[in-house]
């Protein structure tokens, strides 16, 4: 089979899968793999029976009051450093 893509998507699968030390298809079907497996995970709902909920809450909670002084980066700032850190365009 046979997949056509753009050549700045092809790129970035070249250096990816170099920096991985695999080959181009290896990397693709690794990455696939890991779709299916994302896919397939069933999250479990956080209420307060989950022994995670009291962290989640708190750092919620901390998020919210930091928010509400006027602290923290406008989430503009946040996704454009991610882009920018993981090599997404917009």
């Amino acid at each position: 089979m046979t997949i056509t893509i753009g050549p700045e998507l092809e790129e970035q699968l070249r250096e990816r899968a170099a920096i991985e030390g695999l080959t181009i298809e290896a990397y693709v079907e690794r990455l696939i793999r890991e779709d299916e497996e994302w896919r397939e995970r069933v999250e479990e709902p956080l209420d307060e029976s989950n022994p995670e909920f009291d962290e989640v809450h708190s750092a919620v909670m901390q998020g919210l009051e930091e928010a509400e002084r006027g602290e923290g980066t406008p989430a503009k700032d946040v996704f454009a450093d991610l882009r920018a850190k993981h090599g997404i365009s917009r």
